[in-house]
């Protein structure tokens, strides 16, 4: 006869909910050794990795390297006799950048460049295997596209690491809290570093900066950065980068240090490079005047006031793609900056493929190459989709967006030159209505498939939780159901195959 236990079923959980709560439970342990930490800015002074001074005779240790770039490296291998350590010729020479205290194996790495980033152990092989010390050394690389800017003109700033992990992060900020942002800057990440672009240096911009390492809001190591600007212009050129949006402007600053001019002058050659045209011209104490509106229509704005002999500054808003060329400023017959404009524009096809249209293709477009410019695609989490380098035939870079990827919103187009970036053109992609309704339709199933799972679930809990409470209160009552229940199986059987029982009965 089969009988239930009542006491061990109110002791105990179903499988299911027990796995359950010994996975909410369960707690990841992590194995990773702590390394310490060092961080050192590349090609400058040296750092040190400390050693053991104390240790068996006969053992053995070997300093390991594991560059963030490279694999593992053997640097070398040390033996204790008496005091101090001897290395073992057989296991390689060191690398001239470094030197190791025989007395305390302290390891020092001379001006130690980008390459040195890494992960350095020292490993005892001898007469057991166990790590005496570990550190990894992050690089840290600060440039600039130009440590000595003029007035008016572009700077980038990049601040880079060998390694950059998820709970990490690279920012810029002034070195001088009270210097105020006038609006002229754009702060963009990309891999392992942060770029602090500048548009229309004045010779306020011109100041130490600091690039800050973060760690959940710790701040773990900060490099500094600065440019000069100055005011001189007389000679002088440089390159200026533009996008062909509504809000884009381009400032032509020209000014003089010196003696007052009679007459001055802003001229254009349109790219490709063609015969120069007077765009601005005044004379001394007199309005600047637009010669030729027709190229620019109502676009090109003066200040307003009058030529005073020396500054001569005019601007174009909004630009546009074919403004690209060179500007020249003369004070008489001097000519002051020299500035080549290069243009950006992005542009959707089809145009109406956000409403109509499963896919996009978005095009960067640059007016021309100077030699060492490059295009990037970055999409909305960071990340370089797309990249190109420019040649004078080969000017753009296409991206095919296909309609799952709308959601993620913002693309931007990042145009490199010497490796920095220069300028990046945003462009947002709206989710078309198809879509939208199509994201909804999923979203409202995904709920309703959770509610009912979570109701089933319940239920089953509430009717197990009652069942298990009647069986608590009242073990025997169980029993003699379960008694009681097999007696009437067992006369059911017997009438239903005797026919004159059943006869019998009815």
């Amino acid at each position: 006869m089969y009988k239930m236990r009542p006491r061990f079923l109110c002791n105990s959980l179903p499988a299911g909910l027990m796995l359950g709560f010994f996975v909410f439970l369960l707690r990841p342990v992590s194995t990773q050794k702590n390394r310490t930490r060092m961080y050192f800015l590349d090609n400058r002074g040296s750092i040190v990795l400390n050693g053991t001074a104390n240790a068996e005779k006969d053992t053995v240790v070997v300093w390991e390297w594991k560059p963030h770039s490279w694999k593992e490296i053997r640097i070398s291998a040390f033996r204790r006799t008496g005091n101090s350590w001897t290395k073992d010729n057989a296991a390689g020479n060191l690398y001239p950048e470094m030197e190791v205290n025989p007395s305390t194996l302290d390891l020092t790495i001379d001006k130690p460049t980008f390459k040195w980033a890494g992960i350095f152990t020292l490993n005892q092989t001898e007469p057991r295997k166990q790590i005496l010390k570990q550190y990894e050394i992050f690089g840290m690389k600060v440039e600039a596209s130009s440590w000595r800017a003029r007035l008016g003109s572009d700077v980038t700033l990049s601040c880079t690491i060998s390694r950059l992990s998820d709970t990490v992060s690279l920012h810029w900020r002034p070195m001088d809290s009270s210097q105020t942002n006038r609006g002229n800057t754009d702060q963009i990440r990309l891999n392992n570093a942060v770029y602090l672009m500048f548009q229309r240096v004045t010779v306020q911009d011109g100041n130490l900066y600091v690039c800050e390492v973060r760690e959940n809001g710790n701040i773990l190591h900060t490099s500094n950065a600065g440019f000069t600007v100055y005011n001189d212009l007389y000679g002088w050129g440089y390159t200026l980068y533009r996008s062909s949006t509504g809000h884009s402007e381009l400032h032509l600053d020209c000014s003089s240090n010196g003696r007052n001019y009679s007459r001055a002058e802003w001229t254009w050659s349109p790219y490709p490079l063609q015969q120069r045209k007077v765009i601005a011209s005044a004379e001394r104490s007199q309005p600047i005047i637009n010669v030729n509106g027709t190229n620019f229509v109502n676009r090109l704005v003066t200040s307003g006031k009058l030529f005073d002999g020396k500054d001569f500054n005019v601007r174009i808003v909004p630009v546009v793609f074919q403004d690209a060329g060179v500007y020249a400023c003369y004070l008489e017959y001097n000519r002051f900056p020299i500035v080549d404009l290069i243009t950006v524009k992005v542009i959707a096809e089809p145009s109406d493929a956000v409403t109509e249209g499963d896919t996009v293709t978005l095009t960067c477009s640059v007016s021309h190459d100077i030699g060492s410019m490059r295009l990037v695609w970055i999409n909305g989490d960071g990340k370089r989709v797309g990249e190109k380098t420019l040649t004078r035939k080969e000017k753009s870079l296409s991206l095919v967006i296909q309609k799952a990827e709308r959601g993620r919103g913002n693309w931007r187009c990042v145009l490199f030159d010497d490796d920095l970036p220069r300028l990046f053109v945003p462009y947002y992609l709206e989710p078309s209505v198809r879509d939208i309704s199509s994201f909804t339709d999923i979203r409202i199933i995904i709920v309703l498939c959770y509610v009912v799972i979570e109701l089933a679930f319940a239920l089953g809990l509430i009717c197990y939780s009652w069942r298990m409470n009647r069986s608590c209160r009242n073990p025997r009552e169980v029993k003699g159901n379960v008694t009681n229940n097999s007696n009437d199986a067992v006369v059911m059987q017997t009438m239903n195959s005797d026919p004159d029982l059943r006869d019998q009965n009815e």
